[in-house]
C-alpha cells in the first residue's frame, strides 16, 4: 500500500452523542451533518448565529442547544466534537480537552488542531463517497466531488437501500455462495444501466430467480465509439459501461494517410 496522508474511516454516529462548541453559520453546518449521521446533538454557544437557530428549531429534538460556552465535562461520553474557536488558544483548548475525554475532535479552519476532517461527501445513502485531499487543495476536493455526481446515477441510492433490505432473503434464495457472488455481481451492473422503477425488490427477486434457475448469465458486450478519439466526447453511459467492464478490448485504425505512390512513410 502506497503511504495514506490520512486514513478513510466511516464512523456510526447512530443514536450517539456529539458535541458542537460554537454557534456560527460553520459550526450550523457541522451540526446539521453530524445529525444527518444519526448523531444526538449538544451545542454550546453563548450567542448562536441565525442559521444556528434556525437549525436547532427545524431539527425537532435532534439537535439541543445549550446557550453557554462549553466546559471539559461537557465531551464525557460524546463520539465525535466539533469546535469553532476564534483563537489558536482555545482551539489549543478545545483539542487538549477532546483528548483528555478520548474524543476525536476537529477545530474548524484550523488542521494543527484537528484529530479528524471531514472532507468533501458525494451523498448517495446508504452508498457515502468521502474525498479529502489532506487539507492541501480543498477546492479540488470539491471539483472531485462534483466529477462523481455526474458520473453516478440518481438511482443508485435506491438500488443500495434495496440491496440492503434484500440481504437477507437473498441467503434464503441462494444458499450457494458462489450463485450468490453471480447475484451481486449482476447487481451491480444493474444498478448503474437500470433506474429503480416499480418495486426495486421485486425486480431483486427476479434477478435472484434468475441466477439460480441458470447460474450466472453470460456478460453482455457493449459497444464505445468515442468520434474522432476525443475521450471528452465519451457520453455518460460509456464511461459507465467502461468502469463496470470485466474485460475491455480496444480497436484503433491506422489512420495514416497513404501517399499517391502507394508507400506509407516509415
Amino acid at each position: 500500500i502506497e503511504p495514506l496522508a490520512q486514513l478513510p474511516v466511516f464512523v456510526s454516529l447512530q443514536d450517539r452523542a456529539a458535541v458542537v462548541a460554537g454557534g456560527s453559520a460553520a459550526a450550523a453546518w457541522k451540526a446539521e451533518l453530524l445529525a444527518a449521521a444519526g448523531a444526538r446533538v449538544a451545542v454550546f454557544a453563548e450567542a448562536p448565529s441565525p442559521e444556528m437557530a434556525a437549525l436547532v428549531l427545524s431539527s425537532e429534538g435532534g439537535i439541543h442547544l445549550h446557550q453557554r460556552a462549553w466546559c471539559e465535562d461537557d465531551l464525557a461520553g460524546a463520539a465525535l466534537a466539533v469546535a469553532d474557536a476564534a483563537t489558536d488558544e482555545e482551539a489549543a483548548r478545545f483539542a487538549a480537552a477532546a483528548r483528555l475525554a478520548g474524543v476525536p475532535c476537529n477545530v474548524i479552519d484550523k488542521p494543527a488542531h484537528c484529530g479528524f476532517q471531514f472532507g468533501a461527501i458525494v451523498n448517495r445513502s446508504p452508498v457515502v463517497i468521502g474525498i479529502s485531499t489532506g487539507g492541501a487543495a480543498p477546492v479540488l476536493g470539491q471539483a472531485i466531488r462534483q466529477r462523481i455526481e455526474t458520473l453516478l446515477p440518481a438511482g443508485l441510492a435506491a438500488w443500495a437501500a434495496a440491496a440492503q433490505a434484500f440481504r437477507g432473503t437473498l441467503k434464503q434464495l441462494l444458499p450457494a455462495a458462489e450463485r450468490r457472488l453471480a447475484f451481486w455481481r449482476a447487481f451491480a451492473e444493474l444498478a448503474f444501466t437500470e433506474a429503480p422503477l416499480g418495486d426495486p425488490l421485486a425486480r431483486l427477486r427476479l434477478l435472484a430467480g434468475r441466477q439460480g434457475a441458470v447460474g450466472e448469465a453470460l456478460p453482455g458486450v457493449t459497444l464505445v465509439g468515442a468520434g474522432p478519439g476525443d475521450a471528452g466526447l465519451l457520453t455518460l453511459n460509456a464511461v459507465r459501461a467502461l468502469q463496470s467492464a470485466g474485460f475491455i478490448i480496444t480497436s484503433i485504425r491506422d489512420v495514416t494517410p497513404i501517399p499517391h505512390n502507394g508507400v506509407r512513410p516509415s
